[in-house]
């Protein structure tokens, strides 16, 4: 199993944050991705809990569902499909509201059933960077919208 845990600091209001990054949808603006669709929507609002999103990434495909939210603190998730097939133990992103912003921790634990295992260091490597860039896009919307909106 692989884990990655990562640790960014978004100068913005958590609760705005917290919107960016949960707009599940909006993960198709990422350079690698070619679709991403919430499928089913969740139980009180369209990408809370119950939540069913859909990645097309061309080489890697997944189907997510959103297990825990609570707004604008905590969403975990899990990998119920995809290709290649994995095993996901873990899915969980925190916010946190720090001086100058809000911390985000994203944590998932994971492996890859491809070569026995052997490639799961090489999609940890590229996983990593997939988070970084997902985070920075969700700082760059995050800044614009307090801006926008003035705080």
């Amino acid at each position: 199993m692989q884990t990655i845990d990562l640790t960014r600091v978004i100068p913005a209001p958590i609760d705005i944050v917290f919107d960016e990054y949960t707009d599940h949808e909006r993960l198709s603006d990422l350079p690698m991705a070619i679709s991403s669709k919430v499928t089913t929507p969740g139980r009180t609002e369209k990408n809370g809990l119950g939540a069913v999103r859909r990645l097309n990434a061309a080489a890697i495909q997944l189907q997510e569902e959103i297990t825990r939210f609570e707004r604008p603190t905590l969403m975990e998730y899990r990998i119920t499909w995809s290709f290649p097939k994995a095993r996901h133990d873990l899915g969980r992103v925190e916010f946190t509201e720090v001086p100058g912003g809000t911390q985000v921790r994203w944590k998932t634990v994971f492996s890859v059933n491809l070569a026995g295992g052997r490639l799961d260091p090489v999609f940890k490597a590229m996983f990593t960077v997939v988070f970084k860039t997902v985070l920075h896009q969700v700082e760059k919307r995050s800044v614009a919208r307090a801006a926008r909106e003035g705080k």
